[in-house]
């Protein structure tokens, strides 16, 4: 009697096992895939941030962000898979609000402003896969936008 009692509970302790492998390893496999798009999202914002520390060190020599400045950030972004993108008929990567005109590392004000505008992956449908809103159709939620201040160094 005693031993078919133990059979039984061994009987449910691996049906128990095969519960819980049925219902949390799915659960867990979710969680792990769902974190990867954010970790994208991530290193994108690094390799941005690289890119315009890059630019910036280079327009702080020349004294302003130049057109040739703004094509070798383009040519790095374009070589890590970032070129260039159209939405809504504005084109990205962006430099509005960067130094145009030279400043001088004697002027009164000689920091130069380098301003990075991108667009960003859709946070949204990251989170609303979670259950954590609705989340959104759009190609982007919002944009990368990194604004970095430096000295000039050019001299007259």
């Amino acid at each position: 009697m005693m031993a078919r009692r133990v059979s039984i509970l061994r009987d449910e302790e691996g049906m128990a096992n095969v519960l819980v492998t049925i219902f949390i390893i799915p659960v867990m496999l979710f969680l792990c895939f769902a974190v990867v798009p954010f970790f994208v999202y991530v290193m994108k914002a690094n390799h941005l941030n690289t890119i315009a520390n890059h630019g910036l060190k280079e327009a702080e020599a020349v004294g302003y962000v130049s057109p040739l400045i703004e094509a070798n950030m383009n040519a790095r972004l374009a070589a890590l898979g970032m070129g260039p993108v159209v939405v809504d008929s504005t084109a990205y990567p962006t430099y509005e609000g960067s130094t145009r005109t030279k400043v001088y590392r004697d002027a009164a004000d000689p920091t130069i402003t380098l301003v990075l505008k991108y667009p960003a992956p859709g946070l949204s449908r990251m989170l609303g896969a979670l259950g954590g809103g609705s989340g959104g159709t759009a190609a982007h939620d919002g944009f990368y936008y990194l604004v970095l201040y430096g000295k000039s160094e050019a001299y007259e």
